[in-house]
């Protein structure tokens, strides 16, 4: 019964304890998107190392290369500045 008083009344009690609940929360949704992006890298070093044509070909396009003949455009977004 008093144990009860003291976790509700305490400096440290009930509050803390739901800030520290809300904090671990945060903590595991980020630590999931980590690994689900350490996946997706993995996924993309395993497409490197079988030397994927096709993964080759969107990393040169996201660097700006094109295939002779091509033209490249690129689109700025509003208020942007180049």
């Amino acid at each position: 019964m008093a144990s009860t008083g003291i976790l509700l009344l305490a400096p440290d009690g009930l509050p803390a304890l739901r800030k520290r609940d809300g904090e671990l929360r945060a903590f595991k949704e980020n630590l999931l998107q980590k690994a689900r992006h350490n996946r997706e890298l993995a996924e993309e070093v395993r497409r490197l190392a079988a030397k994927d044509p096709e993964l080759f070909e969107a990393l040169a396009r996201r660097q700006g290369y094109a295939r002779p003949g091509e033209t490249v455009y690129s689109f700025r977004e509003r208020g942007e500045r180049p």
